[in-house]
């Protein structure tokens, strides 16, 4: 038997309407999506994005990725699910793996690819990243003419000073669990005026700070865009958020 072919599919970050033809199109085609869970039972954003797109028919694998300290522990969480997809792959299965954003940024995708077979075919489709809806949605360019950009995980060993200082753009990822460090750093370099964060972009409960300064804590899914040449010029454009 044929072993089926298995995809990545990024599904942006909440907008429906953001999806790209290529991803619609497999999603009509797969036997099987991939629904990565952080909690057992807790549900699919990504299916939620994608759910006007897929076959009623389809199989709709449940899979749990908890986000646990132990790193051991995750990476046998990670094989062991890489095992259950094997199995449909094994039997002819064609099977899409949905992610938030995309599949090559920041993504528990490509933990399991590291996993599947070198004899299985393969395609990744590429979906739009928070920072790039982010932009597009509050028109602000995340970089112009010879300005760099860098992308930041931001975790405990981060030095938010010097990142500001080297670089002319920042997207400031994985916020929420640093965000009193990354807050203080921004005061005290002179950038409160310089920054944004839009918390569950593209969800009904998109929420948009501008003065970092007020803000206590965001949630999860919060992503920064630090401008030091500054934002200000750029909320011409907006409406009110």
């Amino acid at each position: 038997m044929k072993k089926g072919k298995f995809y990545g599919i990024g599904v942006g970050v909440g907008d429906p309407e953001n999806i790209t033809i290529k991803a619609v199109k497999r999603l009509h085609e797969v036997d099987v999506i991939v629904l990565p869970e952080a909690k057992s039972g807790e549900g699919s954003t990504a299916f939620n994005i994608v759910k006007e797109y897929v076959k009623t028919d389809v199989k709709q694998l449940f899979l749990e990725f908890p986000m646990i300290k132990d790193v051991e522990a995750r990476k046998v969480f990670r094989k062991n699910n890489a095992d259950k997809i094997s199995v449909e792959l094994e039997n002819g299965k064609n099977v899409a793996f949905l992610t938030i954003g995309d599949p090559m940024t920041y993504s528990t995708y490509t933990y399991v690819l590291e996993h599947i077979a070198d004899d299985v075919e393969v395609e990744t489709i590429a979906g739009i990243t928070s920072f790039n809806s982010i932009a597009a949605r509050l028109n602000i360019p995340l970089m112009i003419g010879d300005e760099d950009l860098k992308v930041v995980s931001v975790n405990k060993k981060t030095d938010i000073y010097k990142e500001i200082e080297n670089n002319d753009n920042l997207v400031l990822m994985k916020i929420s669990r640093n965000f009193e460090k990354i807050k203080k750093a921004i005061i005290e370099t002179g950038n409160k005026e310089n920054a944004v964060i839009v918390s569950d972009c593209g969800k009904e409960n998109e929420v948009v700070y501008w003065d970092i300064e007020k803000v206590e804590e965001v949630p999860y899914f919060s992503t920064m865009i630090l401008k030091r040449e500054g934002v200000k010029e750029w909320k011409r454009f907006l409406k009110i958020l």
